[in-house]
């Protein structure tokens, strides 16, 4: 009997939540079962949380009675890197051509080593067409679907968790004409969704729970645990304005903690707003819904309503989804505003979605692969039967025609020998080929980095609060360029290798904690750098503050703005190399 079931996962990075749909008639989906288990510890311990997910796959497959089941899992942004672009209008042959150059010149990684997929967006009468890409290193890809694979299920391939929101935005606000924000805060990252008509846009900042947690740890002195418990039980966004505060200095300290940690999300909400309708054609969203395990913090909604001046709501992921009794429904209506993922894949198993991006690891493409050649494969072995019967029956009639066979298939040997030689010799040449243009990989690797890198640093920024001068290329601490009066600083032809930038500027006299701006700016790129060191911008795990900035305390009041100074060095990856 076939299985009809709807089986959807959302691997996270703090829980592991899988549940079972079924279509219901006019395109309907019902919830028929739903298991969480949540995760302890830092999400950024890799080990130690691949460890709980894979723990927590196996038991909510057992107790989902799935084992053996097909089903298509939705993966974290974090990992993944999304992107929009705008092409010509293309005809169906030139579309897939067209787009695998895009990505290349997109995605940070050689293509080969990477698992991507797309799809075209936008009118089709429209000059241009928008593509959404998202690309995800294949060896992560390939560790998660090992772990679904371990726990007894079928995989299908992996879904990018904004993308699985915005198809259940799509489903469960459909009736909604203005345009709409959705607010995902997640465990290591915000996702924000733009939806307005058919058009799609997508932002990912590395800004989540986990911060607000590691915030609580540092202002309390508390393991990660212990803080995150804390934020659970105790923590709320604090109200600010005429307010008290709670009567309990260390609950009064915790929200605080969580409000600065959201004040500086609510910059970032703004800047995409900014550039959603300034870059994208969007118009400035009506509302705003709030999704992801940390949008449960209380007060959260009145402060974005606040600080946005919009109306905030949680996302309702079953708005237009029937649960079913036999469902958790305790479990759902607590926790309807983080299960949009689980909704969005299993509307993409069950049909047609208005976003099907697909990410399918080394497994699921394998097999596909082998199901293409099966019909080959069939005839093969059918053609090598009846060889094998007209084989038998030319021996049957005398060892004369045998010798004859055998003499004539040791001719072919010999042809075919002498074609792999002259295929060994191609090899060798593509070999000889590919090592030769090695360098314009890298040229156009590195072109894409630092327009990736310059774009981080103004990203950074809060606001107009301070402003560049001049960004200077270093080499072993010492200027790239020659002196003012010509010199070179080094020997002509050595080659050398830019490792570092320097940045002067100013930060204005008006901004808010002075000149501690740059201090935070500095923080928050030294963050990013020690949250992900292989992805960095800079090599800033544990550099002293003081040992690459000079700043103007900015005490003489008698100037608007005042000088900075900033040595952020590369990872050696992103380092050029280049002679004088």
């Amino acid at each position: 009997m076939a299985d009809n079931r709807i089986i959807a996962f959302n691997i996270g990075s703090q829980q592991v939540t899988g549940a079972v749909f079924s279509k219901t008639g006019g395109g309907g989906l019902r919830l028929d079962r739903i298991e969480r288990r949540e995760f302890v510890g830092d999400p950024a311990d890799e080990e130690t949380r691949n460890t709980q997910a894979a723990a927590a796959l196996k038991e909510i497959v057992t107790s989902l009675k799935a084992k053996g089941a097909k089903t298509t899992y939705v993966v974290s942004s974090f990992p993944v890197l999304m992107k929009f672009a705008s092409l010509p209008a293309l005809d169906g042959s030139q579309v897939d051509q067209i787009v695998e150059f895009e990505a290349q010149q997109q995605v940070p990684y050689p293509i080969n080593e990477v698992v991507w997929g797309y799809q075209l967006t936008g009118d089709e009468d429209d000059i241009e067409v928008e593509v959404v890409l998202a690309a995800v290193k294949a060896e992560e890809i390939n560790e998660i679907d090992e772990l679904v694979l371990g726990a007894g299920l079928k995989s299908q391939g992996a879904e990018v968790s904004p993308v699985a929101l915005y198809n259940a935005l799509r489903f469960n606000y459909g009736d909604v004409d203005e345009a709409t924000l959705l607010v995902d805060i997640g465990s290591r990252t915000t996702d924000m969704i733009f939806m307005e008509g058919g058009k799609l846009f997508i932002r990912t900042v590395k800004i989540g729970g986990a911060d607000i947690t590691r915030a609580i740890s540092k202002e309390f002195g508390a393991e990660f645990s212990e803080a995150d418990k804390r934020k659970v039980v105790d923590g709320f966004v604090a109200l600010g304005g005429a307010y008290a505060d709670h009567e309990d200095p260390e609950i009064a300290g915790i929200s605080k903690v969580v409000r600065n940690s959201l004040t500086r999300l609510h910059s970032e909400i703004m800047r995409t707003i900014t550039f959603w309708r300034s870059q994208q054609g969007g118009s400035a969203p009506s509302f705003v819904l709030l999704s992801g395990a940390t949008a449960g913090l209380p007060f959260i909604r009145e402060f974005f309503a606040e600080k946005l001046n919009l109306p905030v709501d949680h996302f309702n992921a079953f708005r237009n989804v029937t649960v079913a009794g036999s469902a958790d429904t305790e479990l759902v209506s607590h926790n309807a505003h983080t299960l949009g993922d689980l909704v969005g894949s299993a509307l993409g198993q069950a049909g047609d979605v208005p976003v099907d991006i697909e990410l399918i690891p080394d497994s699921v493409q394998k097999e596909k692969d082998l199901n293409k050649r099966k019909p080959a494969l069939i005839v093969a072995m059918l053609a090598l039967a009846a060889l094998l019967g007209a084989l038998g029956f030319f021996f049957s009639k005398g060892a004369g025609l045998a010798n004859d066979k055998a003499t004539e298939i040791s001719r072919k040997a010999k042809d075919l020998e002498e074609h792999n030689s002259r295929i060994g010799d191609l090899e060798a040449e593509i070999s000889r080929l590919e090592s030769e243009g090695e360098p314009f990989v890298d040229a156009v690797t590195h072109r894409s980095y630092w327009v990736r890198m310059f774009n981080y640093l103004g990203e950074k920024m809060e606001g107009d609060a301070m402003f560049y001068t001049s960004l200077e290329p270093l080499a072993e601490g010492k200027p790239i360029i020659a002196d003012e009066v010509g010199l070179s600083t080094g020997i002509p032809g050595e080659e050398k290798k830019i490792d570092a930038f320097l940045i002067e500027g100013l930060w204005r006299e008006n901004a808010p904690g002075k000149s501690q701006v740059v201090y935070r700016y500095f923080e928050g790129l030294k963050e990013d750098a020690e949250a992900d060191p292989p992805k960095g911008f800079f090599a800033l795990e544990g550099v002293d503050i003081s040992d690459v900035i000079n700043v103007d305390a900015g005490q003489s009041d008698d100037r608007h703005a005042y000088p900075f100074k900033m040595e952020l060095p590369l990872p050696e990856g992103a380092q050029v190399k280049y002679s004088d």
